[in-house]
């Protein structure tokens, strides 16, 4: 028999936080009971107030405070190791490695030696089992990371997916019901509102941004950054109107307010899928079905690269991507540029 959990760790980065947010909602309201009565849910601090609004009931704390998380544990997106392996065969707690698999297809991502590629095999026959969830194929990640546990409940993939649409109107009305309250930036909440930048490759080129907001009044749209993000002044000498976003409910209020909110795939492209009245997903280094809810309204703009999925690398480390450009190629396409303005003009005349 399985033990309801007593413990969740979200140890992924912060959009990883709200599609395991998503995925754990969806399991619950299927009426699975996958948490114990005390569970206690860890997410990254960042996003730990906003997953704490989702999972309403659910108690909620930051990572950084897991030191001794009660058992059985389950880990949304644990890295692998032997050790790893070793708990998830004899041990209690999950360690599920969803990403693995997405890192091994993705370009530039290095061979597994024979050891690595043995524990992965160890550890999906453990989680998957030999029948059930193989990992035939791309799927949204709040749905990967959930899957071995609801399969041990008896659910299948359909039922989680479906779990997953039947909860999103009560996600979107929570985060929306949130923002209402939330206090906007100085600046105030601009009609169209562009989050233009990601750890990764997915970050739009000041050049790309000028051009998709070309003609239009810079009281008309803001380009947003997180508190002391030094990228704002490479914007700001293109000639782009840039506002910071000083705490979660100054960010929050600007997504749920804005007519239109433009993201690439980043924590605020997991927040404006649920909380954007019109949302344009500027998507580019990774499959939108990897990371795009499948119940949310978003506009998907993709233009898939020879490179995609690109291996995900941090820009403040490595200075070029795994295909060794700057940013990533689908910025100086043409055909993508007409379909992201042409995505927004479309969102304007909607909101």
């Amino acid at each position: 028999m399985t033990r309801p959990l007593q413990s969740v760790l979200m140890s992924g980065g912060q959009g990883d936080a709200v599609m395991g947010a998503c995925g754990l909602h969806a399991l619950l309201a299927l009426r699975i009971d996958v948490l114990a009565p005390d569970a206690v849910v860890y997410a990254r601090s960042v996003a730990a107030p906003l997953v704490a609004t989702l999972l309403d009931g659910v108690a909620v704390r930051s990572l950084r405070g897991a030191t001794r998380p009660p058992k059985p544990r389950y880990y949304t997106s644990a890295g692998t190791s032997w050790s790893t392996v070793r708990h998830n065969w004899f041990g209690a707690d999950w360690h599920v490695n969803f990403a693995e698999s997405r890192r091994r297809a993705s370009t530039g991502y290095p061979a597994p030696a024979a050891a690595a590629r043995l524990q992965h095999w160890l550890t999906d026959a453990k989680l998957y089992g030999r029948f059930a969830w193989r990992r035939t194929g791309p799927a949204y990640y709040g749905l990967q990371m959930w899957a071995p546990l609801a399969a041990r409940f008896g659910a299948t993939q359909i039922d989680l997916a479906r779990g997953l649409y039947r909860s999103y109107p009560v996600l979107r009305e929570r985060l929306r019901a949130r923002a209402l309250t939330a206090e906007p930036p100085p600046e105030g909440i601009p009609s169209i509102a562009v989050f233009p930048v990601g750890r990764s490759f997915q970050t739009l080129p000041p050049a790309f941004a000028a051009a998709l907001l070309a003609g239009r009044d810079d009281s008309e749209y803001a380009l947003c950054f997180a508190p002391g993000d030094a990228s704002i002044d490479a914007y700001r000498a293109a000639g782009l109107r840039c506002i910071e976003t000083p705490t979660l409910d100054a960010m929050l209020a600007v997504i749920a307010g804005s007519r239109v909110v433009a993201t690439v795939d980043s924590f605020g492209s997991h927040i404006a899928q649920l909380a954007a009245s019109r949302h344009v997903a500027l998507m580019s280094h990774d499959l939108p079905v990897h990371t795009v809810h499948p119940a949310a309204p978003s506009e998907i703009v993709f233009e898939a690269m020879p490179c995609v999925p690109c291996h995900y690398v941090n820009r403040d480390v490595q200075p070029l991507c795994m295909a060794g450009l700057e940013w990533c190629g689908v910025f100086a396409s043409p055909g993508y540029l007409a379909a992201a303005r042409g995505a927004i003009d479309c969102a304007l005349v909607a909101a």
